[in-house]
């Protein structure tokens, strides 16, 4: 068995991102095959493109840019926990089932939902599962390192005002969006997340691994 599972979703232009933001664009800008030296491709995108971590200054007006994430908050021994949002109180996650959870203050945590069969990196899901304002309180609260999500976002369908991402950014809590966690089982990992070192940006898309067999510290 592969110790490593990589919960990446891979970047092209059939990867769903979240509407409005900018889209994936990849070209050939210099190729062998007509001539030049090396193969060079150009592309564009935005900075929550894909699997992406979000830095506090995304909903923060001076907040901690992505580049100056401290990368411990990101690495290291992190649980995977499952939610099923029809056998819980509601659709999102709540406080009630976190408390259920007995997360440690410091812990990194990733939601599994049932998002990751459902939405699998294609579907834009009107009834998503996501985190409500309660709960990223407790978070907070609790001073997780980071949160994982496996969708677009951890803001619930009817907020209109960033609540959730402002509650969790403004802790300083960086969030991992659009996991792919369709073959993974909760359970203690260990997290491998580095994004892209872009001075003074928001966000990144970031390279996710999850590490089987390794004990919590």
């Amino acid at each position: 068995m592969n110790d490593f599972m990589d919960v990446t979703y891979s970047m092209d232009d059939t990867l769903l991102i979240y509407p409005g933001d900018p889209v994936f664009k990849k070209e050939s800008f210099l190729s062998i095959g007509k001539g030049d030296m090396c193969n060079v491709g150009n592309i564009s995108m935005g900075c929550h493109t894909g699997t992406h971590m979000d830095a506090p200054l995304h909903f923060v007006d001076g907040g901690t840019s992505i580049d100056a994430v401290d990368l411990d908050l990101v690495n290291g021994s992190v649980r995977v926990i499952a939610y099923a949002g029809d056998l819980a109180d509601t659709r999102d996650i709540n406080r009630r089932f976190l408390e259920s959870c007995h997360i440690s203050p410091g812990e990194r945590v990733i939601f599994k939902t049932e998002n990751s069969s459902r939405f699998a990196g294609v579907h834009l899901l009107e009834d998503y599962t996501a985190i409500d304002l309660e709960a990223a309180s407790y978070l907070a609260e609790l001073g997780v390192k980071c949160i994982g999500i496996d969708y677009l976002t951890v803001e619930p369908v009817d907020s209109r005002e960033g609540k959730v991402h402002k509650t969790l950014l403004g802790a300083g809590i960086p969030l991992i969006e659009t996991l792919d966690l369709r073959q993974v089982t909760p359970g203690i990992y260990w997290l491998h997340c580095l994004p892209l070192k872009l001075a003074g940006m928001d966000g990144s898309p970031v390279r996710t691994v999850l590490e089987r067999g390794l004990a919590a510290v």
